[in-house]
């Protein structure tokens, strides 16, 4: 075994922990350990660029060191930050997106916006099965068995307790949990087969079968999100911290000029950008590839009693429907963008560059592929006018942020 070597630790990684740069070394990649700590590591993995190690012991501690309030944590996989004092994470956060943002020129990033909740936020968590019991993904090693989760909001935590304790079928390979924060729905989607669940009101039952989703019991599941109801798919994206969610949809609100004009909202999921756009009187065209995402944005429309005025729904790829865009020169005043982790990507980001919006809102939950998207909108003559990062994940090393950019000449 590898004998333990003293670091100081100087930086606070995305996704890699603490980080210490010894003389004459690669950079240490060091998990659990602080910025401002001197810690004893062994190394794990070494590579060319960097080392990853293990902590073993910490010489001396951060002054933002905290004791973390749920006793999985540093074995679940779940979150990674609980250590660390919450104004600090919030600092660091902040960090990652300035350092993302370091060879644009642009307005300094926003303070990020806390969530609303520390803990108690998520309406939604996915176990693993394993020997018939649920487990959630460790850092390293087996699967770690969950009793409990101080993440879940009350609903979810109901129906967790529906069945924490149920010995699941062996074909049952994955459950996810979910519960609305500001409705009584709850719902439970399972993986491979679903065991006998007693019926609820409130309770909706799911099970992914043959890649596809079929109701067992219950009317289906939805979510109020500022004053707008939102039916949520089984299987399907939905925020998971439902105050955050609505934290955020005040952001993109807010910067978004006088209800006039149309709007494009791409990767448009449930609807939860637009439809309270269209409710302020934009007229908003909402395009999502997933079926049944888009289904339950033209379903929340009707709910809200704005789909036969503002808002029309096209469930079709987003390439496919720019391109088809810019052969018709459609023109939209403002394109609101929210693309998963990976980004529009280079084609997408030139296409909508084509069709030439005066103002472009890119919420992303990964600022270093936003930075290579938006670079592309800055060769064609935008300028980012504001960054405002909001803390949807507390307790992990994600920030979702929300990108203002301008046309030159608008």
């Amino acid at each position: 075994m590898s004998l333990a070597e003293k670091v100081t630790v100087t930086w606070l990684g995305n996704r890699v922990g603490g980080i210490a740069r010894p003389p004459d070394s690669p950079a240490v990649f060091i998990r659990d350990a602080l910025p401002g700590e001197t810690v004893l590591y062994r190394p794990l993995k070494v590579k060319k660029s960097f080392i990853e190690g293990e902590l073993v012991s910490i010489e001396e501690p951060s002054s933002h060191r905290i004791q973390p309030f749920c006793r999985h944590f540093g074995r679940c996989g779940g979150c990674s930050l609980q250590h660390l004092d919450y104004h600090r994470e919030l600092y660091w956060k902040r960090k990652w997106v300035e350092k993302a943002m370091r060879n644009l020129k642009h307005p300094p990033s926003q303070a990020v916006l806390p969530s609303p909740a520390r803990k108690g936020c998520r309406n939604k968590i996915t176990f693993d099965v394993f020997k018939g019991r649920l487990h959630l993904h460790a850092f390293r090693g087996d699967p770690v068995p969950v009793d409990s989760c101080p993440q879940m909001n009350l609903q979810t935590q109901k129906a967790f307790e529906l069945i924490k304790n149920t010995e699941l079928p062996s074909e049952t390979t994955r459950v996810s949990v979910r519960g609305a924060l500001n409705t009584s729905c709850r719902a439970l989607e399972f993986t491979g087969t679903a065991p006998d669940t007693a019926e609820e009101e409130g309770l909706s039952v799911h099970l992914l079968r043959g890649g596809e989703w079929q109701k067992i019991s219950g009317s289906g599941m939805t979510e109020k999100l500022c004053g707008f109801t939102f039916p949520v798919p089984a299987g399907g994206f939905f925020q998971v911290n439902s105050a955050g969610a609505e934290l955020l949809i005040q952001t993109v609100l807010d910067i978004v000029p006088s209800a006039e004009g149309r709007i494009l909202d791409l990767y448009g999921g449930a609807g939860t950008f637009g439809v309270p756009l269209a409710a302020r009187g934009y007229t908003v065209h909402s395009v999502e590839m997933n079926r049944k995402a888009s289904a339950a944005c033209r379903r929340a429309g009707e709910l809200n009693d704005i789909i036969k005025k503002n808002l029309t729904v096209t469930a079709a790829r987003d390439r496919s429907f720019l391109s088809e865009a810019l052969q018709k020169r459609e023109h939209f005043d403002v394109v609101v963008t929210d693309p998963p982790r990976a980004g529009m990507g280079i084609r997408i980001s030139r296409q909508i560059r084509r069709l030439a919006p005066e103002k472009l809102i890119y919420v992303s939950c990964n600022p270093f592929s936003a930075v290579r998207d938006i670079n592309i909108f800055i060769q064609g003559g935008y300028t980012i006018k504001k960054v405002q990062p909001v803390d949807m994940f507390p307790g992990t090393d994600h920030v979702e942020t929300v990108f203002l950019l301008e046309r030159g000449d608008s």
